[in-house]
């Protein structure tokens, strides 16, 4: 490896040595991906290995590929990334996986990063099952509470795949997302029978209380449907929440074939961790971002044109990016689908603690704002539209873990404030400031903070937000040095964004 693991890290190496199937229940925040990275090149070097088949998140699948196997392998490697509804020219770009070695030349350790959705599409199973066929694989499972739903068609796609698979993996720091038999069919992807059943009736059985068939509740039930009689129904205690049992039994049988750290137990961890997720444009955004890029105008639904100058359009593609373009007449949508919320969803399903999410554009906040009514998640804002008096009551609010994320704009909330509830920040967007995105920044990480934050940036690919990324970036480095300040972090690895002849250059 490039760079060298954490103490944790190592200790989690360990653990995995020699083993076919392991979980990793490592902490959003700890090195989960560095960890399976170094485990795959392990296994490559002793020749187990000479495919990796990673199966995560939309987004987190690329990341990946772009940034982070160049940042941390070595060796011979050719890694790609599927897109759904690839391109002739992706799917010839798709084929290094298969390309023959010539004489002499060692095997590469031939890695395919897919969005887990993709899996239950007929292109997306055909080839990663002709991917496992065509080599001895690892198949690792990145954000595994995906696949907690044993009767989910995801799932059940993901056990056909791991049949074809020599070793598998999966990661999570959030293992247990509603419920202890969550873990039944993360662990029986790994091997069947791992947690002592293969009945998943069985494990539910065995874990909750249940109401017995000749209860009146029951009785009841199966009067009104007769199949309602085989139906297993969790008692409830007085706070309504359902009863559980023999749980340290269940964390017996996890300790064996799993490793667990949290955030609070690395205390070799850097402060701060940044990520970033990215996302595709759908349709069209693309269309509505090419046009604008190309020929400075953009048409709105109604079917009229809009013409705007070179500065207005670097905000225009940012705001398409985000589903919307603003006019005179008001925020007007591009597209029926946002990729870019959805992506920050997910996210807050995997980051289940105290979040900020800091976004650029009032149009974003609205549209968050709604998203986390829908979802049933407590939040607070703190913008120009919010009143001073709801403003300090939004941070309160947070800080006593009343909401669980904070909603804001950088150039408002971000400097002055004291957020140190939050675990995780996420940069729905970015502007090209760095004053205010490294003041956003220290609102959770300040005297006070008792645990490290991780920073998550959402960006789309291939568009400006690779852009400001690497402007923001080239502006701290230049900064540290004429300060002489000591690097605090790495820089992510952003893919470079080629501008072609004849098209709006972001710089």
């Amino acid at each position: 490896m490039k760079t060298r693991g954490m103490r944790h890290q190592i200790a989690a190496l360990q653990r995995m040595h020699g083993r076919d199937a392991y979980a990793l229940f490592m902490e959003q925040g700890t090195g989960k991906t560095w960890t399976l990275l170094a485990d795959a090149e392990q296994l490559y070097a002793r020749g187990e290995i000479d495919g990796m088949l990673v199966i995560a998140p939309n987004g987190v699948h690329t990341n990946w590929v772009l940034r982070e196997i160049p940042t941390h392998m070595t060796g011979a490697i050719v890694a790609r990334a599927w897109r759904s509804g690839a391109s002739k020219r992706h799917l010839r770009h798709l084929e290094a996986l298969f390309a023959p070695r010539e004489e002499g030349s060692p095997v590469p350790l031939r890695v395919l990063a897919m969005n887990i959705d993709a899996v239950i599409t007929k292109a997306g199973q055909a080839f990663a099952e002709r991917f496992l066929r065509a080599t001895r694989a690892m198949i690792v499972v990145d954000e595994s509470s995906r696949i907690k739903n044993p009767s989910s068609e995801r799932t059940r796609a993901l056990m056909r795949l791991r049949s074809l698979a020599e070793v598998a993996r999966i990661a999570s720091g959030t293992p247990v997302t509603q419920s202890p038999i969550d873990v039944f069919a993360q662990m029986e992807f790994l091997e069947s029978g791992l947690l002592g059943t293969t009945s998943y009736r069985a494990f539910v059985a065995e874990y909750a209380e249940l109401l017995d068939p000749s209860s009146h509740m029951m009785l009841a039930l199966a009067r009104k449907n007769p199949r309602a009689a085989h139906a297993q129904i969790f008692a409830r205690g007085p706070d309504g929440a359902p009863k559980w049992r023999n749980l340290e039994k269940l964390q017996r049988l996890l300790e064996p074939h799993s490793f667990r750290v949290l955030k609070r137990e690395c205390l070799d961890l850097p402060e701060k961790i940044f990520k970033t997720i990215t996302f595709e444009l759908d349709a069209a955004q693309q269309k509505a971002y090419t046009r604008m890029q190309e020929d400075l105008r953009i048409e709105l639904p109604d079917h009229t044109e809009l013409a705007v100058s070179q500065l207005g359009a670097i905000v225009k593609l940012q705001q398409i990016t985000s589903g919307f373009v603003n006019t005179r007449d008001g925020a007007m949508a591009v597209s029926q689908e946002n990729p870019r919320l959805r992506a920050l969803l997910d996210l807050l399903e995997d980051n289940p603690g105290p979040v900020i999410v800091w976004a650029r554009f009032r149009e974003e906040l609205d549209a968050i704002a709604r998203a986390l009514v829908d979802a049933r998640v407590s939040a607070v804002q703190y913008h120009g539209g919010v009143n001073a008096r709801d403003r300090e009551a939004a941070v309160d609010a947070f800080q006593s873990n009343q909401a669980r994320v904070f909603l804001g704009q950088p150039q408002s909330g971000g400097i002055g404030l004291t957020l140190t509830a939050a675990e995780t920040v996420i940069y729905y967007s970015n502007d090209f400031n760095l004053e205010t995105r490294l003041q956003s920044e220290d609102r959770a990480h300040r005297i006070g903070t008792r645990r490290n934050v991780v920073y998550i940036d959402i960006a789309a690919e291939g568009t400006i937000d690779e852009k400001i990324a690497s402007v923001l970036q080239r502006k701290q480095r230049l900064a540290a040095k004429v300060l002489g300040d000591a690097p605090e972090r790495e820089p992510a690895i952003i893919r470079p964004h080629r501008t072609q002849k004849g098209r709006l250059s972001h710089g």
